[in-house]
């Protein structure tokens, strides 16, 4: 009877252990004597040709770091990335990594959704470089309602300073004050004027009279002006959207109406006033292409562009001949919301920690050669080294722009960007230029942590787009009868609901103020 007792007792224990194990295991991603396979899925221009033979090395070089994980990737199309992740996300499929960037937009709808896990407990027990490696706050820039979902791809978390250009014997020859505008218009304490612009339109009368005015003031210069004269700059204030800007100089956030709340009828005076005088061309409303002619020796004499300590030798040496370029802003400001491009775990995710190991290791010096493979390549088969941080692509075109490579993605969708290495394509010691004079000078929006749900909106900024776009036109200075227009405009506007795009904003932002 002890005997039988023993047995029944013996079945039970076993039993229970086998279902036990069941109920854990439910998650066939590794046997008990196999690796932990993780899957990851990012964005890119598609499988490529040499992917298995890259992801194998990967794998391999993998076990240096942590023994017992294998990955398994998908790479899936960024045309096809946000259908793709909603049917993955529904169907409750397992996944560890997960690319979250512009293509699933807004992000902060994946957290609604609950398709992603928070990360802080993760990264506090299971990480070690990574908070030390990421500033602050660029991964308080992965936060949303005070917990952190994304760890975003490190690179230039701000766009450069706005900046002009123009052909640089012609700027020496007819006298372009170019120091002194670019002194009045990043250091000026009120908005700018017509008179700001005068250096500007005594160039082009010089121009003019020289037979020198070429194709004459590009659109990108006039789009910029438009936005400069009568109106808050950078630094001044954050777009929300359409119409809806926030006042960010004393605190208060006031939500403004950038067509209501401020008088740029100077500009629309200065434009038709330029363009009656040929300094812009005739056929400006029927350009197909509005930047065919900038960066062009007998282009345009006046462009908009971006600006950087050696943007002028840059624009020289690519175009061919000599290009001036000078800054219309200083200041850099760290946009609020979740970047437009990250690395996360999904809520289904089998292996968390591992994930977030994973993750760091793409995010941080330790890993740098295993992040460097998954962007670039195999060494001798797709890049030669030139230096411990330069290689030569061996492909026609730089990594991640042509699905016809072999094989290369783009830096900024794997990780950080600060440990890829420069090729061909890019200028000398940009990494470290935007690491150290972009990043490292930029000032975080007093915004920061506030992220803008344009979903509730988003007729209504269809519609405000649409006709924004019908009345483009005004901004060329074709037109004399612009007041007009311009209330004609404005009236489209609101009937298409440009107040409740301000209402939607400010009830958004109060809600902010309210959670701080």
């Amino acid at each position: 009877m002890k005997k039988f007792k023993k047995a029944i007792s013996l079945v039970l224990v076993l039993c229970l252990a086998v279902s036990l194990f069941a109920a854990c295991g439910g998650k066939e991603t590794a046997s008990s004597d196999g690796p932990i396979e993780l899957k990851f899925v990012y964005g890119g221009v598609g499988e490529m040709k040499d992917c298995d033979k890259v992801w194998e090395a990967f794998n391999e070089e993998l076990k240096n770091y942590l023994p017992n994980v294998k990955v398994n990737f998908e790479c899936i199309s960024y045309s096809e990335y946000a259908e793709k992740w909603k049917l993955m996300s529904a169907s409750r499929e397992t996944v560890d990594v997960v690319w979250m960037g512009f293509s699933n937009a807004p992000l902060k709808g994946e957290v609604e959704k609950g398709s992603l896990m928070a990360l802080d407990d993760l990264i506090a027990n299971h990480t070690t470089d990574l908070t030390k490696e990421l500033p602050s706050w660029m991964l308080d820039l992965g936060k949303v309602n005070g917990k952190t979902y994304f760890v975003p791809c490190a690179q230039m978390m701000t766009r450069l300073p706005g900046g002009f250009a123009t052909q640089a014997e012609l700027a020496e020859k007819y006298d372009l004050d170019y120091e002194k505008i670019s002194e009045v218009f990043s250091t000026s304490k009120d908005r700018l004027t017509r008179e700001d612009f005068k250096p500007f339109e005594d160039y082009l009368e010089k121009l003019k009279a020289a037979g020198e005015l070429r194709k004459g003031v590009a659109p990108s210069f006039l789009i910029a002006a438009s936005r400069l004269i009568g109106k808050l700059r950078g630094g001044e204030c954050e777009s929300i959207a359409s119409n809806a800007i926030i006042d960010i100089r004393d605190g208060k956030f006031e939500i403004c109406d950038t067509n209501e709340d401020f008088d740029n009828s100077e500009y629309y005076e200065m434009a038709n006033d330029w363009y009656k005088k040929g300094y812009i061309r005739k056929d400006i409303a029927s350009l197909q292409d509005t930047t065919a002619d900038e960066n062009k020796e007998n282009g345009y004499v006046l462009w908009r562009g971006d600006y950087f300590e050696g943007e002028s030798e840059r624009l020289t040496k690519k175009h061919g001949f000599p290009i001036l370029a000078f800054p219309f802003e200083t200041t850099l400001i760290i946009q609020p919301g979740v970047p437009a491009t990250n690395l996360s775990i999904a809520s289904t995710a089998a292996h968390p920690e591992e994930a977030i190991k994973l993750i760091e290791l793409l995010n941080t010096e330790k890993g740098k050669t295993l992040y460097n493979m998954l962007v670039f390549g195999l060494e001798g088969v797709h890049y030669n080294k030139v230096s411990d941080t330069k290689i030569e692509w061996l492909e026609a075109s730089a990594p991640g722009a042509s699905s016809e490579n072999n094989y290369g993605y783009d830096a900024w969708a794997l990780g950080n960007t600060f440990n890829a290495y420069e090729t061909q394509f890019d200028s000398e010691g940009w990494n470290e230029f935007v690491k150290n004079e972009i990043n490292g000078k930029a000032v975080p929006s007093p915004l920061m942590g506030f992220d803008f749900d344009r979903d509730p909106i988003k007729l209504e900024i269809a519609q405000y787009t649409a006709i924004e776009k019908e009345y483009e036109y005004l901004t060329w200075g074709t037109t004399e009868n612009y007041k007009e227009l311009i209330a004609e405009r404005n009236q489209k506007y609101k009937a298409a609901g440009s107040e409740k795009i301000l209402e939607e904003a400010k009830k958004q932002i109060d809600a902010w103020l309210a959670s701080k």
